[in-house]
């Protein structure tokens, strides 16, 4: 009996989607989810002999595309002492048990 292993090394330019999942961390279902359920949104691919492959140099575009920043968490500016607003939550009064 012939034990395969998937070779998960990304030195080449060319991955398969297995690599491509790895060097991500992702499931490999998730790759195809974005290819077949949300075009446009995923890493570029391509097609070689039939085969899904994808370029590292794609793969790494795609994750500097999406990181976050602090204008997409809505950050609040640091409250004035002046205000008299309070940002955190209002408490309510403890039942007597």
């Amino acid at each position: 009996m012939m034990i395969t292993t998937i070779d998960t090394t990304v030195d080449g330019g060319i991955l398969t989607i297995d690599q491509a999942a790895a060097y991500l961390s992702i499931p490999k279902a998730t790759l195809y989810t974005w290819r077949t359920r949300r075009p446009g949104f995923g890493p570029r691919a391509l097609k070689l002999g039939g085969c899904l492959r994808y370029r590292r140099a794609d793969l790494d575009a795609w994750v500097a595309e999406h990181v976050e920043t602090l204008d997409d968490f809505g950050v609040i500016p640091a409250q004035r002492v002046d205000d008299g607003i309070s940002l955190s939550r209002a408490s309510r009064p403890r039942e007597a048990g």
